[in-house]
């Protein structure tokens, strides 16, 4: 089993990797708000922000969203890695977000999903 944790600063992203989930039957996911470290200095310290805008850095964002999803298989893994991805674009962009992934040992309280129809009768 893995954990993907992915942190987002689009909302639209988060959308779409969570509808993409959906599409390949992940069988669920936790979003919560989250702020990184410059999120939160800029909050507190807005002149960090307004030095980062004249360095030419992009402006800061508010918030991001954390999706945190359990993933029994690799082969489902290579899947959920793809959906966010295809939905971000190019992570190597500076604040599109990031994505990792860790191994899991023990997990309870998942419940499995049920698998899609086949298109094979």
């Amino acid at each position: 089993m893995f954990l993907l944790v992915a942190v987002l600063n689009s909302d639209a992203h988060v959308r779409k990797v969570l509808e993409g989930f959906t599409a390949i039957d992940v069988g669920g996911a936790t979003v919560i708000d989250s702020r990184g470290m410059g999120q939160m200095l800029a909050a507190d310290i807005p002149i960090v922000a307004g030095i980062a805008r004249l360095l030419g850095g992009s402006p800061v964002q508010e918030s991001s969203r954390t999706i945190f999803t359990v993933i029994s298989n690799t082969e489902a893994l290579e899947r959920a890695k793809k959906v966010v991805l295809d939905a971000v674009g190019d992570m190597t962009q500076k604040g599109v977000g990031i994505m990792f992934v860790v191994p899991v040992a023990e997990a309870y309280g998942l419940i499995e999903p049920e698998p899609l129809p086949s298109d094979t009768p």
